[in-house]
């Protein structure tokens, strides 16, 4: 409603296709229907992330050159994010690959989308880009105490996907 009375454009979904699916959707409508977009940002609508962010992260992004940058919490939700943080500060030089708040640039979104999996968080999207050369930042980023409970399922069901994402990425090769 509020999008609505401000006369902001956005995409819904006819029925709830979830997370990642909604946001590779998105992310394919602007490809198809804005030429001139060249940064896409994400953040997670749980109230957590602050859009006052925004704004250093897009200049820290366009003064070193990065392709993608993220707003790496200063707080993190469950020990299973702390490990993946660590699993791939070393493997990939990137902190928190799930933080909901990351800028990419346009053009390696389009390089990349038909390789991105639906669930995995996106972090698939940091992985291909690690692989092809891509760069990668990040920021700190304060974050807020969430409102209500997590979206994305119950604590078991996260912390296996998490624990999928970690297989994942360990494994993972060029």
């Amino acid at each position: 409603e509020i999008f609505k009375r401000k006369g902001i454009k956005f995409l819904r979904n006819k029925k709830n296709i979830g997370y990642e699916a909604s946001i590779i959707s998105g992310i394919k409508y602007i490809l198809k229907n804005w030429k001139k977009i060249k940064f896409i940002v994400t953040m997670d609508a749980d109230g957590e992330l602050l859009p006052k962010s925004i704004p250093p992260l897009l200049r820290n992004l366009s003064k070193n050159n990065f392709d993608i940058i993220i707003g790496s919490r200063n707080k993190l939700n469950r020990i299973s994010e702390f490990v993946l943080k660590v699993i791939f500060k070393l493997k990939f030089n990137i902190n928190d690959p799930i933080s909901g708040l990351k800028i990419y640039r346009l053009k390696i979104l389009e390089k990349i989308i038909n390789l991105i999996s639906t669930n995995l968080y996106l972090v698939d999207v940091l992985i291909i880009s690690y692989y092809k050369n891509f760069s990668i930042g990040s920021l700190n980023t304060l974050v807020n105490k969430r409102k209500g409970k997590p979206r994305v399922g119950s604590g078991l069901f996260v912390n296996i996907k998490i624990l999928n994402i970690i297989l994942k990425s360990v494994f993972s090769q060029k």
